[in-house]
């Protein structure tokens, strides 16, 4: 039995996406806590992080699909790489700009690069 690369890695990467989205997008008070106090949040902050996190939900459900359906196996890969990418770059940005976050948001984006990293060669295979 051989393990299919690419339907692994999107099965893993639509799985954390998923669970992170749910969580800020359904939970955003628990979210937001780690990081401001519950009486520093508005209905403006919910409704964006709760965007946010909806978007990621979704994005996970696409990405996650893509391990099960060979159809949007391809775009599954390139929204997964644009996403994890993304959020790297960023993180990587907002050190130099604002200066070094807690340990969480470091964790974050060492899971963020080693996704990042594993989809690009993923992506570019020719088989």
């Amino acid at each position: 039995m051989t393990i299919n690369k690419r339907k692994t890695y999107l099965f893993l990467a639509g799985a954390v996406l998923m669970l992170v989205g749910f969580y800020i997008g359904f939970m955003p008070t628990e979210y937001l806590g780690q990081f401001i106090s519950n009486s520093e949040l508005n209905p403006n902050i919910l409704s964006e992080m709760r965007g946010m996190g909806g978007s990621l939900f979704i994005f996970g459900v696409f990405i996650f699909g893509g391990a099960f359906f060979l159809q949007i196996e391809r775009i599954a890969l390139t929204i997964s790489a644009l996403t994890f990418v993304s959020f790297s770059l960023f993180r990587v940005v907002s050190i130099f700009l604002d200066g070094m976050p807690s340990q969480s948001i470091f964790i974050a984006l060492f899971i963020e690069i080693i996704f990042a990293a594993t989809v690009l060669p993923l992506l570019l295979a020719k088989d």
